[in-house]
């Protein structure tokens, strides 16, 4: 099926920088490697790009710069998250400037102070949000309930800055904050077609067409109560569902939600293992997705 406006191989034209560009923030899945490894699973042609569970956003970035004609939906449940976001497409000059002012002045006191304007997440967030409890940045539901309203006061732009300074600054004696870095990601935000937006996962079903990539990385570490939880049953509905459409789905090994509980996707009739490097990482693809990785390898191997 063809659908204009779709991404063609042809379009891998990278170009020239020193290194490549990587997530914005510090993120404990937004390593460039992973996206990497996963753009070797990337189906030739496919239309929109959706990433339903925007967190590092590390491959959505890697596919903006090879692929610039791609449509990309991000999208989260985290509304700090998605304010960063949207800051760094509409107005990086100030965010840079913020984070700067955070990382001068950046010690113990300084972070507490910071942490203190709890995320609305700490207050009751949805599983395996960044503002959950424990989480960098968080203060507790007891203590986030007493600071919506400092959080609340401040503008969008600082909200993203404190995002990027706490992100950056747990547990860190110095603060990791790549200026030259944020302000290319900014860049590829502007320049390409890039809608992002706060809403819950199950809403991209509205969209995703056929042929149509989802990055799927529900965050299943914080989920709880092992394999069975609501959560998981909710996303794997979701991979039935985008699957039936016949939308090409591509995740990373997912953390278990449990410590010792069975590989998440390993019970997934609609997944199946697309590639795995023997270190650890391991990608998996939906039925539809693994087929079409299939008949390349085999064009390939004449």
């Amino acid at each position: 099926m063809y659908r204009g406006g779709r991404s063609s191989g042809r379009e891998w034209n990278v170009s020239p920088r020193s290194r490549p560009l990587h997530p914005p923030y510090l993120h404990p899945r937004g390593s460039r490697r992973l996206a990497d490894f996963a753009l070797e699973c990337v189906p030739e042609y496919f239309g929109e790009y959706y990433e339903p569970f925007l967190g590092g956003g590390a491959v959505a970035i890697a596919l903006m710069e090879r692929k610039p004609g791609t449509t990309f939906r991000l999208s989260s449940d985290h509304s700090e998250l998605v304010i960063t976001w949207q800051i760094l497409q509409s107005d990086v000059g100030r965010l840079v400037q913020l984070v700067a002012q955070h990382r001068d002045r950046h010690d113990h006191v300084h972070r507490a102070a910071v942490v203190a304007q709890a995320d609305p997440e700490s207050a009751g967030g949805s599983a395996g949000s960044a503002g959950s409890p424990g989480s960098p940045g968080s203060a507790g539901s007891a203590g986030s309930l007493a600071n919506l309203g400092a959080l609340a006061s401040l503008s969008p732009v600082e909200r993203a800055a404190r995002f990027v300074y706490l992100r950056g600054s747990a547990g860190r004696d110095t603060v990791a904050f790549d200026e030259a870095n944020l302000r290319g990601v900014s860049r590829l935000l502007m320049n390409r077609d890039v809608t992002i937006r706060e809403r819950h996962f199950y809403d991209i079903v509205a969209e995703v067409r056929e042929e149509d990539l989802v990055f799927f990385d529900p965050p299943f570490a914080g989920a709880g109560s092992g394999t069975g939880s609501e959560f998981v049953r909710e996303t794997r509905s979701l991979a039935d569902t985008l699957t039936a459409r016949g939308a090409y789905l591509l995740a990373p090994e997912p953390a278990a939600p449990e410590e010792g509980a069975p590989a998440v996707y390993a019970g997934w009739k609609t997944m199946a293992v697309a590639a795995d490097r023997g270190d650890g990482d391991r990608l998996w693809a939906n039925g539809t997705l693994d087929r079409v990785l299939r008949r390349a390898a085999r064009r390939r191997d004449g």
